[in-house]
């Protein structure tokens, strides 16, 4: 469980912060609501993931 939570965690704010880099490097604009959509996005394809690579781990 605890595990679960750090890597939530860990893929929240690191989504968030290349988001809000990429935005304010490529398009000089920052906006909360694109920011909060597509962490959310990678968020939830990254657990996705995690969850997909463990099924194929154990066959």
């Amino acid at each position: 469980m605890t595990r679960e939570l750090i890597f939530l965690a860990s893929a929240a704010f690191g989504s968030v912060a290349l988001v809000a880099a990429y935005l304010y490097l490529f398009h000089a604009e920052v906006s909360a609501k694109e920011v909060g959509s597509t962490a959310a996005a990678m968020m939830f394809g990254a657990y996705i993931g995690r969850i997909w690579g463990r099924k194929e781990a154990h066959g």
